[in-house]
């Protein structure tokens, strides 16, 4: 017979826990970042599904947020559990705020431009621009830095094997799903809203913000790599 765990030990595994919420939240949002950009980079052929996509990252990006949110205030209000854990690193600290900002605002004036359609566009059109040029960079910095640990934390949730498994994991699943649920829900109600973009005339080919990003991207991982192995954070 297992042993009834103990308080400290129950206590502990709300860390856990949290790690593998904030894991799996973190996947969901890359499988849908990473079809936003397929998507994006043929967007005159494609500008319902990229608003359809952009939509439905609300709800996985709050799901993300209050998992990593749930951590910030554990940490902050003296949790021993969490204060034991110890923060994230000082660097993924300084580019967090900055990346959870730039995502909001990509977001919200990518939804801005949805609602008010290709006549009105012009300065949401500008800040989005803008503002995926300035995201890109950030989040492929996030993702280097996270995305090993995140997915052995994925692997062992997942794993056959009792001992690596986490409890919570049926909890774990429903709040992503949920996440995805709401998303929808949001993207296709935006359908007949955005529709005045399917006869918008854009250029064939990679729209500019898109490759100044994915340079900017490219070049921000080139420093990100030494820094991060310097800093023993890889």
């Amino acid at each position: 017979m297992n042993p009834t765990p103990s308080h400290t030990q129950r206590r502990s595994t709300r860390v856990t826990r949290n790690e593998r919420m904030t894991a799996l939240a973190g996947a969901v949002l890359f499988v849908l970042i990473l079809v936003e950009l397929v998507v994006t980079a043929n967007l005159h052929a494609l500008i319902s599904v990229h608003i359809f996509v952009g939509m439905l990252l609300f709800g996985p990006l709050v799901v993300k947020l209050c998992s990593t949110g749930y951590r910030f205030y554990r940490y902050y209000s003296k949790s021993p559990v969490f204060v034991q854990k110890g923060p994230p690193h000082i660097l993924l600290r300084l580019l967090a705020p900055v990346l959870v900002f730039m995502t909001i605002v990509v977001l919200v004036s990518g939804c801005g431009l949805a609602i008010v359609g290709p006549n009105h566009a012009g300065w949401f059109l500008k800040v989005h621009a803008v503002s995926v040029c300035l995201w890109l960079p950030l989040i492929a910095v996030h993702i280097l830095a996270h995305i090993r640990r995140a997915s052995r934390f994925i692997a062992s949730d997942w794993s056959k094997r009792d001992a690596k498994r986490v409890s919570g994991r049926a909890g774990r699943l429903r709040l992503n799903i949920m996440g995805l649920v709401t998303g929808a829900i949001a993207a296709v109600v935006m359908i007949p809203i955005s529709a005045p973009w399917d006869h918008w005339h854009i250029h064939p080919g990679l729209p500019s913000p898109l490759v100044a990003g994915i340079l900017a991207a490219a070049c921000a991982i080139l420093i990100a790599i030494p820094l991060f192995r310097k800093t023993n954070l890889r």
